[in-house]
């Protein structure tokens, strides 16, 4: 896999608030993306001048694989969920057409979710695109500098940002999306927002390229079916 790359600022910075940004989330068989693969992917649209969550697409996913009997006690993922689900790169391909040209968010992303995600995707521009991104690391290393890296959990963030972490089953692809859409809405109140913008950069990697039939600025699911977004806190 090719090293993600820090593509130049553009002129209204996606944490301000733009029209396209999907938040998203993976489950996984395991760790390591070179063993294991994905089990679940979940994605929320956020737009308009609060970011507040739209459209969203979920699939399960088949990885090809018994998935390990601890992960489904902890995803809750099982294998007759999967059976009859797309493989990976069918999946990926769905999550692409429903991002279309959006900057994606998620937690940890970088080190994690894209390792799961590139492997599956070509290198060759005829056949994939490039995709901005934000990882929620580099916000709260911003916001925190004495956050240590190693404590920066998902259920960490949601405290301290008060994001609703008690009304959302965790470890689920679809409920850490919709705590990854209050978390985002949460970082707009930030009282320097402007200046925390300067210090998180905007990272570029590849998904694959458009699916002719598809519509993406429809942003309906191809695969899998959309989830309820509203959650109280």
């Amino acid at each position: 896999m090719k090293p993600l790359n820090q593509t130049r600022r553009s002129l209204f910075h996606p944490l301000l608030g733009v029209k396209q940004l999907v938040v998203f989330d993976l489950e996984t068989t395991g760790l390591r993306p070179k063993q294991e693969e994905i089990t679940q992917i979940a994605a929320i649209e956020l737009g308009g001048m609060r970011m507040e969550m739209g459209k969203s697409f979920c699939t399960y996913v088949n990885p090809g694989k018994p998935i390990p009997r601890q992960i489904q006690k902890l995803t809750r993922v099982r294998d007759n969920n999967v059976k009859n689900s797309p493989n990976p790169k069918e999946a990926i391909q769905a999550f692409s057409n429903f991002v279309g040209q959006a900057t994606l968010f998620g937690h940890d992303i970088y080190r994690f979710d894209f390792q799961f995600i590139s492997k599956h995707v070509s290198d060759d521009p005829a056949q994939s695109r490039n995709i901005q991104f934000i990882d929620t690391m580099d916000i709260f290393e911003a916001l925190w500098p004495d956050f240590s890296r190693l404590r920066n959990s998902l259920d960490d963030i949601a405290e301290r940002l008060s994001a609703g972490l008690s009304s959302i089953r965790r470890h689920d692809a679809k409920g850490d999306a919709i705590l990854l859409a209050h978390i985002f809405q949460r970082i707009q109140d930030h009282p320097n927002l402007e200046r925390l913008c300067s210090r998180v950069p905007v990272h570029e990697t590849r998904l694959p390229e458009l699916s002719p039939a598809s519509n993406a600025s429809s942003k309906e699911p191809l695969i899998g079916k959309s989830f309820k977004t509203s959650v109280s806190y």
